[in-house]
């Protein structure tokens, strides 16, 4: 968008330059009458289209050969990163039933393996292409079991101790006096 007050220097109402370019006038007898060129279509070698040219072939295309073939390392960044996630949110479920049933030592290392799960999930959906698609799902699961292990690592070591009721403090019943 140029101002039209402005002179042809460049100057713009718009945040970005735009380019000034000299041209001389042409009076009407200078211009070559305009003749467009059909365009040449180019075709490609497609398997699958040239499948269809054959009569006894099938008349449907089939959608998984049309498509780039991609790597196979490409899949297994895939199928990896889906089961870190599912191993993430498998050990983040039993670091929360390990809190349940009282048992600390296993709360906290399966809680930690569900985080390495999350970040190594993650990890594995930034490195390809194909990956990338669930690189959301990755962050979620990452971000939960972050949130589970925060809260099974900070819990009070006393929650998870089972006490005889002999051991326990005797209750309050009885007020010491007040010595005098």
């Amino acid at each position: 968008m140029v101002d039209d007050e402005s002179p042809i220097t460049g100057h713009t109402t718009a945040v970005r330059r735009i380019k000034y370019v000299s041209s001389h006038e042409v009076r009407e007898g200078e211009l070559p009458p305009y003749q467009p060129i059909p365009a040449q279509q180019v075709h490609l070698p497609n398997p699958a289209i040239e499948e269809l040219q054959d009569p006894d072939a099938a008349p449907a295309i089939d959608p998984t050969q049309i498509g780039l073939r991609r790597p196979r390392r490409h899949r297994i960044r895939y199928r990896l990163a889906q089961l870190t996630m599912m191993i993430a949110l498998a050990a983040t479920a039993a670091a929360v039933i390990s809190v349940a049933l009282a048992d600390r030592i296993i709360a906290n290392s399966v809680s930690i393996i569900a985080l390495v799960a999350g970040f190594v999930a993650v990890y594995l959906s930034l490195r390809s292409r194909m990956a990338s698609r669930i690189l959301g799902y990755a962050i979620a699961t990452c971000a939960l079991s972050a949130l589970t292990a925060a809260i099974v690592l900070t819990l009070p070591r006393h929650w998870f101790e089972d006490r005889h009721p002999e051991e326990l403090p005797p209750a309050a019943d009885i007020r010491p006096r007040a010595q005098q």
